[in-house]
């Protein structure tokens, strides 16, 4: 038998426990009731107690800092307060929105949500929809802008994509031609980016990874907002083309995306600036994304990768990069 103990990555929290924290901290008449949702960059537990569902998000060991996770629940309840419907965190004892625990790869953090009712717009993702989701983002962006928090989070693409483009470099050893071709291309990306400027109108506190699969709708047309994990402040516009790019990846009919965006501009048109720098934009989702996923396969594995084969990213990496006039 072999004595070798090795080290965790990203354990499985026992739902039992998870529910026995969640009853010490926050205000339930008995025990929750808990079940692991699904898992990934962070793991999601169904939570029921004195009638009513929750969700108990558990992040990953490594994966935000308390300040990043104090930003995000300051932001939910901002934009509830002003209205906003979004899954907002539920507020424990002693006014505490996260607690803290300890797992064999170090640290990780609880934290309460409001229940989305409904379904996930990409489960039917249809234009009229599209329309008043965009415009509803639109209003968010607006919302988001007189946010004061403690600490500031700013959305650092710059360093995420020279950090990580490591990480894809090792990803695609076996394909020399993209190792020869990705640190060009992160290069003349970040190098565009750090041109863009910083002003009120053009950059400040976002969602961070809007989607079709991160706003649910229900029965009756009403649309929450989720998932503000990767929140922080950016330029408005990338959030935008997350979304696009998203839509892209998997193949959702482009008249969903043009209407998200035309209700958006409805409510928050696109300055003349702002609208020449989405092909710029979309090439720095579209490496981004490749390059996030490469940090962290070891803890999500390759199921999350809809091409796992690389072969999509080296094409529409370059496509990306060229209609952008980088290289």
């Amino acid at each position: 038998m072999s004595n070798n103990i090795l080290p965790i990555t990203h354990s499985v929290l026992d739902a039992g426990a998870v529910a026995e924290v969640l009853g010490q901290h926050w205000e339930f008449t008995k025990t929750p009731h808990a079940e692991l949702l699904t898992r990934g960059m962070n793991d999601v537990y169904l939570i029921r107690a004195d009638g009513v569902q929750y969700a108990c998000r558990a992040w990953r060991a490594g994966w935000r800092s308390e300040d990043d996770i104090a930003y995000e629940m300051g932001l939910l309840k901002h934009l509830d307060e002003a209205g906003l419907l979004v899954a907002e965190p539920v507020e424990g004892k002693e006014g505490i929105f996260y607690v803290p625990v300890e797992a064999p790869e170090g640290r990780r953090y609880l934290g309460l949500f409001r229940w989305a009712d409904g379904s996930p717009y990409g489960d039917n993702p249809d234009v009229p929809t599209a329309k008043r989701f965009g415009a509803m983002f639109g209003v968010m962006h607006k919302l988001a802008r007189n946010f004061a928090p403690k600490v500031r989070r700013q959305v650092d693409y710059i360093g995420h994509l020279r950090e990580d483009s490591l990480a894809l470099l090792k990803l695609a050893a076996h394909r020399p031609e993209d190792v020869d071709y990705y640190p060009k291309a992160v290069a003349a990306i970040t190098a565009a980016l750090a041109e863009l400027p910083r002003d009120a109108e053009t950059f400040g506190p976002g969602h961070g990874d809007i989607h079709l699969y991160n706003a649910f709708v229900t029965e009756d047309g009403t649309i929450r907002f989720l998932d503000f994990d990767n929140c922080g402040e950016d330029h408005y516009a990338q959030e935008l083309m997350s979304f696009s790019w998203a839509n892209d990846y998997v193949g959702i009919d482009n008249a969903v995306t043009q209407a998200f965006l035309e209700g958006y501009n409805s409510e928050r048109p696109l300055t003349d600036q702002q609208s020449a720098s989405i092909p710029l934009l979309y090439a720095a989702k579209q490496l981004r994304f490749l390059c996030g996923f490469s940090a962290h396969v070891n803890c999500v594995g390759h199921t999350p990768l809809l091409n796992p084969n690389l072969d999509w990213f080296a094409e529409r990496v370059r496509k990306s990069v060229t209609d952008a006039g980088l290289m």
